[in-house]
């Protein structure tokens, strides 16, 4: 397996409502880390679902940890190089969650199931999906609760949202029906954190 961090390089650039769904989730790849303003092995498996499992399994027994995400900070990837669920924070409430897998090298796709959720004093608005296909899904699934599923192969596929400006998202990450926190990747306290240390984990931006 190929690590995300062997690569890194800089470029420019309290009250829950959250929904715990067990659902198909992968390894990794090359990470470029804009931040500019402007804007182990992978599981191999022979086929998937279509994301529509809805059924709630019991919640994690380790506590969700906080940790600060860099806003503007962005991240970005060669397609198909490694498995990664990436997240990036706007100045102004937009939120960015995409995916990659390593396809170019396993020869399987990674099937992500996402969720993503405010606190009940926070909205969440204004959903999207970003270059993906008919076997990938958006929706709000709850007030305040985002789901993206994506089977994502050589390519990148996306979900965005706006939130409350500065307000803490919760990300729950599976990878092909299995919590995968490690593969989590985002930019926080000028440093490219890899892997998040608990499942969920609450995202605060450092600036609105």
């Amino acid at each position: 397996m190929t690590l995300f961090a062997d690569f890194v390089k800089r470029r420019s650039r309290g009250l829950w409502s959250f929904l715990l769904v067990a659902a198909p989730l992968a390894s990794a790849g090359c990470i470029i880390v804009d931040e500019d303003g402007d804007h182990d092995g992978h599981h191999v498996h022979d086929d998937w679902d279509n994301g529509d499992d809805d059924t709630v399994p019991p919640p994690p027994a380790n506590d969700v940890r906080l940790v600060a995400i860099d806003t503007d900070a962005t991240l970005s990837t060669e397609p198909g190089e490694g498995v990664g669920i990436f997240v990036e924070y706007t100045e102004g409430g937009t939120w960015t969650l995409w995916t990659t897998c390593d396809t170019n090298t396993s020869k399987v796709v990674c099937s992500f199931d996402l969720y993503a959720s405010v606190d009940t004093a926070s909205e969440l608005i204004d959903l999207a999906g970003i270059e993906i296909e008919k076997t990938d899904a958006t929706r709000l699934v709850d007030i305040g609760v985002a789901y993206f599923h994506a089977e994502t192969g050589s390519d990148i596929d996306a979900m965005t949202f706006a939130t409350t400006p500065g307000a803490i998202v919760r990300l729950e990450a599976y990878l092909d029906g299995a919590e995968e926190p490690r593969f989590v990747y985002w930019f926080g306290d000028g440093v490219l954190h890899e892997g998040a240390p608990s499942s969920p984990i609450d995202f605060e931006p450092t600036a609105p």
